[in-house]
């Protein structure tokens, strides 16, 4: 168990070091993750620290977690979201709990857990704010991070791992079992006295998030262009007229035959958004209500439209059909071959050998 916390601590502040020199973009999201790699190292190396005096105050290192992937998932999704001083208080639970049990001497003991003594009152305190505390993040996060991905098509043109956030839904779901099998096995500790569940799963646990963490926190790029505060979206007038869709729809229809802002193949709704000077959401109305397609679908039939001119056109029969597939706005070569298929139910090399060249 000694190894086990000071690896923790060790990998734990060396994350949260490289963290701090190597994403210095400042972005909220890198900054929570940085704060909470140096607290969790703090909380292994107080945890060590009382292993070796023999003792081992009642703690939780979860309930600095819980707001983490909260506010984690929150900055990644809202890249204009800022976190105000007063927000502090998301830090209060897991400072009360620790700093009362070492002030109270409180050992952790699932033995003794239901013993009436003066402790009591702060054990329970301690079980009521824990599960409080998981379920009052974990499901927002979790309702959060899902229903981003399903709008993923109605905000972008182009889908890849970046923007997904296919790991950190799998983080979510995988803490939220495990938590509650914890929760689970705590309470028949208690009731029968026998351990099932002890500190080193806990933070053996710890330091596989701490990994996954590191190492995604790492590669997880920013998802959206910082937007300028007069940029976003205003929503007051939900409901877009007939008239105005119809209006809206020939803006869109004759700047994307004339601008070919589809050529771009990291354009999303926001950045069309400004182009058009027109609200996110209106734009969104337009397209699903009117048109029939989400974002994702009607900017690709363009491309897709794009590369059959090409392919037809004797200026690109030099030009591999991959290459001509970027040229025309697809970044990936496996997303362009499933949508050319899609949408004309031809692979692109099929298509080309229909062409009388």
């Amino acid at each position: 168990m000694v190894v086990l916390l000071w690896l923790g601590f060790a990998q734990s502040l060396f994350s949260g070091v490289l963290f701090f020199f190597l994403k210095k973009d400042n972005r909220l999201a890198n900054s929570l993750l940085t704060t909470w790699l140096l607290i969790i190292a703090f909380e292994f190396l107080t945890t060590a620290i009382d292993f070796n005096f023999g003792k081992n105050h009642l703690t939780n290192p979860f309930l600095i977690l819980n707001p983490l992937i909260f506010f984690y998932s929150k900055s990644l999704i809202n890249p204009n979201y800022k976190l105000k001083w007063w927000q502090l208080w998301h830090i209060l639970p897991y400072v009360f709990i620790k700093v009362s049990a070492y002030i109270s001497g409180v050992q952790l003991s699932p033995n003794d857990f239901f013993v009436i003594d003066n402790s009591t009152w702060f054990k329970i305190t301690y079980g009521i704010i824990s599960i409080i505390s998981f379920i009052g993040y974990s499901v927002p996060s979790l309702v959060m991070v899902h229903r981003y991905r399903i709008n993923l098509k109605n905000e972008f043109s182009t889908i890849d791992r970046k923007i997904t956030l296919g790991w950190l839904l799998f983080v979510i779901i995988f803490y939220m079992t495990f938590m509650s099998i914890a929760y689970l096995l705590g309470i028949v500790n208690v009731v029968t006295k026998v351990t099932t569940y002890t500190q080193l799963v806990t933070f053996s646990f710890l330091l596989t998030l701490i990994y996954i963490f590191s190492f995604y926190g790492l590669l997880q790029e920013q998802i959206y262009a910082q937007e300028p505060e007069e940029s976003a979206d205003i929503y007051k007038n939900p409901r877009v007229s007939e008239k105005d869709k119809q209006r809206i729809r020939q803006k869109i229809e004759s700047y994307f035959t004339n601008e070919k802002p589809y050529l771009n193949s990291e354009l999303t709704i926001t950045m069309l958004s400004i182009q058009l000077s027109l609200s996110r959401h209106a734009l969104t109305e337009v397209l699903n209500t009117e048109m029939g397609k989400n974002f994702y679908q009607f900017v690709n039939e363009y491309r897709v439209e794009e590369v059959k001119t090409k392919l037809a056109d004797s200026k690109y029969h030099h030009f591999s059909i991959d290459a001509i597939g970027f040229e025309s706005g697809f970044n990936s070569k496996s997303t362009f071959y499933a949508v050319f298929k899609n949408t004309t139910g031809l692979t692109p090399s099929q298509f080309r050998a229909t062409l009388k060249l």
